[in-house]
């Protein structure tokens, strides 16, 4: 309704009934009635001028006409907070909603109302509320609110978080206020510490906790700036720094408020922690730092330039750093730096500088160029090293790793350098090269009986003597004890290397006088020849080294060509070696037994084992196709410990059948002076429970390689110290037998077959056999006869007073599972003229 003059009458009195329609007009409130079975809407004047409007403006007034004016946005809101009392949820009906002004513009009303009037079942009949006009309330609060997110969102986007912090009278503290940011800094939100600050300080780092909790009770009692620095162990994040700032103020009850913000600042502590390193790396670096400005004047350097130098400070700073420059390095390598610089920003390097006091060095410089914002160049920063120590130290390293240190020759990997670049020669101008591979034929002889003293300055002579008569452009090295590799390139023909080889046995044959003692040496050279045998620098070295052993059993002091047939024998060799080793291995050899006879009864009293090579054709392969290229190899020893060991095996089961034979088996000369043989033997003999080791023979072949008859001896007196005898196998074929015989307390002389199988036909062969038989008595040794191939040589053999033989005439060799059937079924009548075996 519109504003009115009062209606009482003028004496000022107020009538009762008039009295709350002044009141509700007064306060601004319309009223409002509302039939909710017919949807009649009754309204008062004041409801209609909040709106606009004049009361009959409205009429005919409906519900219709109040949802006509509603908001849209608002009516979803007054339909649920209807329902909600109609159904009794709610005591009263209230909501704030936006009613169309008449002019256009939108009221903000509080509309309250409540169900006054309910039928007999309780259904409302009549709604009676109110109208009150909130406009500029709202107004304020929207302002309030839009001045609130601006501050939020300013606060936002400040560095850290603003706070209120509180320190109760009690000693208790909260943060009244705090913007969300509080999260980032503590991992807590605002409302978790609003009554209680504990969870903040839960997290600060324990070694900063007592220093802040001081710092705020200092503050709080002469209420100063509260600012400090220290860490928190944020829950996600992990360790960070923050730091914060904040102003106290005293409250009427005795408590004190601060208003400040806490703000990380982890990364401008790195950046602190940087710089505090790098004033200490610059002040305490062992390595010289110079800093110039654009110009490469000298601004400042560190106590390791003056230290390096010699310079001091106030000498240098306001000069250019080329003061330090020894001139070892011309313009050009200056040149090539600084555009390095400008093209890179940075040059590292090596770089010779003078000393203040004249001495020259090397020092590891890296120089980079400092820009600014634009790209500008503000400073250069030098950092060196004086590095004079190192390369001298690796100087001396590289004569170690490349030099002999006894003779100072080259090495074997300077060699091996030098190698590839005179193939590469070769290639290049189709000359030749030869790789000669020398040894010393008696070093030993003389490093033994003299020390290695004297052995060591007779290596020195020799290999300046042989440089002494080298060319120019040849190498000799010393690869190891006493061989020496000469390298002889741009040779125009194989003449030319005949007379560098020919100088070279000739100057080493030329005695040498050590100490008053005359020396006399030779030498074995072996040779391969690029690209005659174009192979790498490894397989010309291998190949000349397998060419000087052949010089060597060629009887020294001479030179060999390697030769690509002899090659092709020495890997069949190392073939044959492997596939040895894997036969042993898998346990592939075999034992035959070959019978021995008594010429006197004519009993088999004994056997010899044989090994034998089963192969995966069928065939068997014999002892004289693979033993010889065992010789003087620790295989030798190992195939022999393994015939030793089936052997007597073998021996045994015999025994246990009641089979009573005697077992010789052969042992190298190698295997026989090992150093664990006779523990071996001792081993075997109890592993088989042998009660009768002199049934046991070990049948040693007379051979040049029995040089240490005093150790020999040794051995065969140790074996027979087990009971175990031993025989002289293949004995006259040596030039030393009756020495052999003298000093081997041997039981036991085995005649080499060629003897035997000649005697029929030679007259010598046959003076031969008598002889040994008896030489052999006469030192009370008994005598075995092999290669007894005829009847007539078994009749010849008795008749000599030969004791046992063996051959073709009585039996060839046999696996042992044979043995037991033969030996049943053997007979032999000596007297019979001319004599022979028979099979029952």
């Amino acid at each position: 309704m519109s504003k009115k003059e009062p209606t009482e009458a003028p004496t000022g009195e107020l009538s009762e009934s008039a009295l709350p329609r002044y009141l509700l007009q007064g306060a601004g409130i319309g009223t409002w009635a509302w039939n909710i079975q017919t949807g009649e809407l009754r309204l008062d004047e004041h409801w209609a001028e909040i709106v606009g409007y004049a009361l009959d403006e409205l009429q005919p007034t409906s519900i219709a006409t109040w949802e006509r004016l509603l908001h849209p946005g608002d009516r979803a809101l007054v339909d649920d907070n209807l329902r909600r009392h109609f159904s009794g949820k709610t005591p009263y009906y209230e909501a704030e909603v936006s009613m169309h002004h008449k002019d256009g513009h939108w009221v903000r009303i509080l509309d309250h109302g409540e169900v006054l009037i309910r039928d007999a079942q309780g259904a409302p009949l009549w709604m009676f509320g109110s109208h009150l006009d909130i406009s500029r309330r709202w107004q304020l609060e929207q302002q309030n609110s839009e001045q609130a997110e601006r501050f939020n969102r300013l606060m936002e986007h400040l560095p850290g978080y603003v706070y209120q912090f509180r320190l109760r009278a009690d000693g208790s503290t909260h943060f009244p206020y705090t913007t969300e940011a509080i999260q980032e800094i503590y991992g807590c939100r605002p409302d978790e510490v609003k009554d209680s600050a504990q969870a903040v300080f839960e997290v600060v780092h324990p070694d900063d906790l007592a220093r802040i909790r001081a710092s705020i009770v200092y503050s709080a009692q002469h209420l100063t700036e509260w600012h400090e620095r220290y860490r928190v162990n944020h829950p996600t994040k992990g360790l960070i720094w923050v730091e914060g700032n904040s102003t106290p103020e005293r409250e009427a009850d005795g408590a004190t408020i601060w208003h400040g913000y806490i703000q990380d600042v982890t990364e401008d502590q790195r950046h602190r922690d940087q710089l505090l390193l790098a004033s200490k790396v610059f002040s305490s670096s062992q390595e010289g730092i110079i800093i110039t400005d654009a110009s490469n004047i000298v601004l400042e350097v560190n106590e390791a330039f003056e230290r390096i130098t010699g310079y001091s400070r106030q000498e240098i700073i306001g000069r250019n750093p080329s003061l330090l420059s020894s001139g070892k390095q011309g313009p050009g390598f200056y040149e090539q730096m600084w555009e390095a610089i400008r093209s890179n920003g940075r040059w590292h390097g090596e770089i010779w500088n003078r000393r203040k006091d004249g001495t020259v060095y090397v020092e590891l410089l890296s120089i980079d160029a400092v820009r600014d914002a634009s790209g500008d160049v503000r400073n250069y920063i030098a950092i060196f090293t004086d590095i004079s120590h190192i390369k001298e130290h690796q100087n001396e390293l590289n004569r170690i790793a490349h030099y002999d240190a006894l003779t100072g020759l080259p090495n074997r990997r300077l060699l091996d350098d030098r190698i590839e670049m005179a193939m590469e020669h070769v290639d290049r101008h189709h000359d030749l090269l030869a790789v000669c591979f020398l040894d010393l034929d008696n070093f030993k002889e003389i490093n033994d009986k003299h020390g290695h003293e004297t052995g060591d300055r007779v290596l020195i002579q020799v290999a300046n003597a042989i440089r002494s008569v080298l060319r120019g452009q040849d190498t000799v090295a010393r690869i190891g004890g006493d061989e020496f590799v000469l390298l002889l390139t741009e040779l125009e023909s194989k003449e030319v290397l005949m007379e560098v080889i020919a100088r070279v046995l000739e100057v080493v044959r030329e005695p040498l006088e050590l100490g008053g003692v005359e020396h006399s040496l030779s030498a074995s050279v072996g040779i391969a020849v690029y690209p005659e045998l174009n192979r790498s620098a490894d397989e010309l070295l291998r190949y000349a080294d397998q060419a000087m052993y052949r010089a060597k059993q060629a009887g020294r002091n001479q030179y060999c060509l390697f030769d690509v047939t002899e090659d092709q024998m020495g890997r069949e060799r190392q073939n044959l070696l492997h596939a040895v080793d894997q036969a042993l291995l898998n346990d592939e050899f075999a034992l035959y037994y070959q019978p021995k006879i008594n010429l006197h009864t004519g009993a088999a009293e004994a056997v010899e084992a044989l090994i034998r090579w089963p192969q995966v054709d069928g065939s068997v392969r014999t002892p004289d196709t693979f033993i010889p290229y065992l010789t003087g190899l620790s295989m030798e020893s190992r195939l022999g410990y393994w015939v030793m060991d089936n052997a007597i095996r073998q021996y045994s089961k015999w025994q246990r059948e009641d089979l009573s034979l005697t077992v010789s088996l052969n042992i190298s000369p190698e295997h026989l002076l090992s150093a664990d043989f006779v523990k071996q033997l001792r081993s075997v003999l109890a592993k088989h429970d042998i009660k009768h080791p002199e049934n046991i023979v070990l049948e040693i072949l007379e051979t040049s390689r029995i040089s240490d008859f005093k150790r020999m001896r040794e051995r065969v007196v140790e074996c027979r110290a087990l009971g175990v005898r031993t025989s002289l196998d293949d004995f006259g074929t040596g030039y030393s037998s009756l020495t052999y015989m003298r000093q081997l307390p041997v039981d036991e002389l085995k005649i080499d077959k060629s003897f035997v199988m000649a005697m029929l036909d030679s007259a010598d062969d046959r003076n031969i056999v008598r002889g040994i038989i008896a030489l052999a008595h006469a030192f009370h040794r008994s005598v075995v006869a092999e290669g007894a191939a005829t009847p007539e040589h078994l009749t010849e053999l008795r008749g000599m007073g030969c004791d046992l033989a063996q051959g073709y005439s009585i039996a060839r060799p046999m696996p042992a599972d044979e043995i037991p059937a033969w030996v049943a079924h053997w007979v032999f009548r000596p007297e019979t003229a001319p004599g022979h075996g028979t099979q029952r």
